[in-house]
């Protein structure tokens, strides 16, 4: 399968620069991870007894590859990404702590190794002006919107995204999108997608879902009103819930000033009863993030957001879900996906600071995440030096806390709470 990728990109790039302009850059990172246990072990409640064989030190490397071409009314995009996976890790979790198991999957990464790497097409869409004022796009594009830094609650087709993360370039979705440019203050989007199943070749129809995006400009002001629809209405089936929301972003002084509000039929991620998964919640839930920017005259540039997130565990339903991995002896990858930090808790604060030192080739980052109601806190101060305009390291130190001591937070059950990441990325 790789070598067919591979095989197909080598033939787009040459087919599409025979008649267009084409650029091709990508980025190619090695990232060197060093663990820091607090009892000697990583042991914990979600990895009892190091189930996932966490060591000291690891390594992993990843590259992507990004083709852009076009001409005065089409323009193509193919991302692909190649990324290492601790696949042995992911066998071990499935394993469901069954001696029988464990033996076979230790056997078999013996064999063929505890690493993979995966090919992964992030993006691979065409789009055309079908006049001065009508385009179209077909193909895993990108629907991102909102104007969150580290959560946008009217985004309701894109994967979610890493709050600690917010740059990484995140998985298109397959689907259609029209986008109608109405004078020079409105902009109109509709899309229809198709959510990938992982367990079948294709789709029935009522899979299908469709959304829209009215986005207006305004002096100093720009709003959009977003909404989405599933016609596959049955509660809980799938984590895409009918939803419509609103963003707003003004300039106030020199001040990015900012909001976005929602209201989505059910929950994306499941929930437990201290026993076993529940399922996903089909009331209709409210989320809002409300944010401010600016970059001070030493080019200091600041982020500082409030998320309340109407899909996360309130003190009773993380408590639940303590209980329930205490019933499981550890996490399955169900429990896993839950247990998902910025996205854990009902309450979130998150400040970055950004400060360029031109003359020393060097960027200064802190970024914090604090959940007020569960007290766990993520700090994650880093540094990043610039050898070359290709050539790149950062240095990242990621700390996390739990605060209060006496609720269950994203925090407590971590396997390690302590790393210190050395990144060098060479860009192309």
């Amino acid at each position: 399968m790789k070598k067919i990728i591979s095989a197909l990109f080598i033939v787009m790039i040459t087919a599409v620069s025979l008649y267009s302009q084409v650029s091709f850059s990508g980025s190619a990172d090695i990232v060197i991870d060093s663990n820091i246990s607090e009892n000697g072990d990583y042991a914990s409640l979600i990895n009892p007894g190091n189930l996932l064989g966490m060591k000291d030190i690891g390594i992993s490397s990843s590259i992507t590859s990004k083709l852009d071409a076009g001409d005065e009314k089409t323009s193509f995009s193919a991302w692909l990404s190649l990324n290492e996976y601790p696949m042995g890790q992911v066998l071990l979790t499935s394993a469901y702590n069954d001696p029988l198991q464990i033996g076979g999957v230790l056997e078999l990464t013996k064999t063929l190794g505890d690493t993979i790497f995966s090919m992964n097409l992030m993006r691979l869409s065409a789009n055309v002006y079908l006049s001065n004022f009508v385009s179209m796009e077909v193909g895993r594009q990108s629907m991102l919107t909102g104007y969150g830094y580290g959560w946008n609650p009217i985004d309701f087709a894109n994967p979610l995204k890493n709050p600690l993360d917010p740059d990484a370039a995140l998985r298109g979705v397959d689907g259609i999108s029209f986008k109608f440019f109405i004078g020079d203050m409105t902009a109109l989007k509709i899309y229809g997608i198709l959510p990938q199943d992982l367990l079948s070749s294709g789709l029935e129809y009522e899979e299908i879902k469709t959304g829209g995006e009215l986005t207006m400009y305004f002096p100093g002001v720009e709003l959009k009103l977003a909404g989405f629809y599933d016609y596959d209405n049955t509660d809980g089936s799938d984590a895409y819930t009918p939803s419509v929301g609103t963003g707003l972003m003004l300039d106030i002084m020199g001040i990015g000033v900012y909001g976005e509000a929602a209201i989505r039929k059910g929950s994306r991620s499941n929930f437990t009863d201290g026993t076993n998964i529940t399922g996903r919640k089909d009331e209709w839930l409210f989320s809002a993030l409300a944010g401010v920017e600016y970059t001070f005259s030493t080019e200091l540039y600041a982020v500082a957001e409030y998320f309340y997130n109407g899909e996360g565990y309130n003190n009773a339903e993380r408590s639940d879900f303590e209980k329930t991995l205490r019933a499981y002896g550890g996490a399955t990858a169900d429990l896993f996906s839950i247990y998902s930090p910025g996205y854990f808790a009902k309450h979130y604060v998150m400040f970055n600071l950004m400060q360029p030192l031109y003359d020393y080739y060097t960027d200064l980052n802190l970024s914090a995440i604090f959940s007020p109601d569960s007290g766990a806190l993520t700090v994650m101060p880093s540094m990043n030096y610039s050898f070359s305009g290709n050539f790149s390291g950062k240095l990242v130190y990621v700390g996390m806390f739990d605060l209060y001591g006496k609720y269950f937070s994203e925090v407590t059950a971590m396997p390690v709470k302590h790393i210190i990441s050395t990144a060098f990325t060479y860009s192309f």
